[in-house]
């Protein structure tokens, strides 16, 4: 998967909404929850592997992200998610992959290649 946007956090929200279309989440409806996470990697590309399986992690509990608000700094990043009871899935990802994952951040512009274990 090929993710644009102009920056880190906008695109780790791109990252993670494609996710979501590749598992083919029906939203349900009902309570929803907040969520915070904190996550620390050794680089870019690892923290956006850390961040991608925390959101599966949640897929698997019953919840997906509605909301994001994330911040990184360097190799470190905070996120609120606003989640929602998923009413269905029509796909499953075993894993995120680090097989050709490289961010790169160039022009106002950061992109990426994501390849999921299916």
């Amino acid at each position: 998967m090929d993710v644009f946007a102009p920056n880190l956090p906008e695109m780790f929200n791109n990252a993670a909404l494609g996710l979501y279309h590749i598992l083919g989440i029906r939203k349900g409806t009902g309570d929803r929850e907040s969520v915070h996470i904190e996550l620390e990697d050794i680089d870019l590309e690892g923290l956006l592997v850390a961040f991608l399986n925390e959101l599966l992690y949640q897929v698997e509990e019953g919840w997906v992200g509605e909301e994001f608000n994330i911040e990184i700094h360097e190799t470190h990043l905070e996120a609120q998610l606003r989640m929602t009871p998923i009413l269905d899935r029509q796909h499953d990802i075993k894993a995120v992959t680090y097989h050709e994952l490289k961010i790169i951040q160039e022009n106002g512009c950061c992109r990426t290649r994501i390849v999921f274990d299916l």
